[in-house]
């Protein structure tokens, strides 16, 4: 994969700028930034509501596991030094529970996040 020249990031070609000069090897991003292209050309980025948009969709998604995480480090450090078993019980049950939520919910949050995708990012067939 070539890197852009500016950000040094690494994109697939059809992310970068076609043309010789300051052109060459210069990503749509940096590309826009620098004054290189107008909006119009830069086909492949999204704009700033439709990336909230992704993120808060994503984040939505991942966030149950960190309350997770968080819960079973009150459980180390708060319960685990009482003999209350049943509360050990509970935290695997939900999170045995939470596990199975997650991957029977995965495709609806594929669905919603390929409504989210522009057309020219869609995976053929789609």
């Amino acid at each position: 994969m070539p890197a852009c020249r500016l950000c040094h990031a690494t994109y697939p070609r059809e992310y970068f700028i076609h043309g010789i000069g300051p052109r060459k090897d210069v990503c749509q991003r940096c590309g826009l930034e620098k004054g290189l292209i107008e909006e119009s050309e830069a086909t492949m980025i999204f704009d700033s509501g439709l990336a909230n948009s992704r993120l808060n969709l994503l984040s939505r998604r991942l966030s149950i596991w960190l309350w997770i995480l968080a819960i079973w480090f009150l459980w180390f450090t708060l319960l685990s030094q009482i003999n209350i078993w049943i509360s050990l019980a509970v935290l695997i049950f939900i999170t045995a529970g939470l596990l199975v939520f997650h991957m029977f919910g995965r495709p609806r949050f594929e669905a919603m996040l390929l409504r989210l995708t522009p057309e020219h990012e869609r995976p053929p067939g789609h």
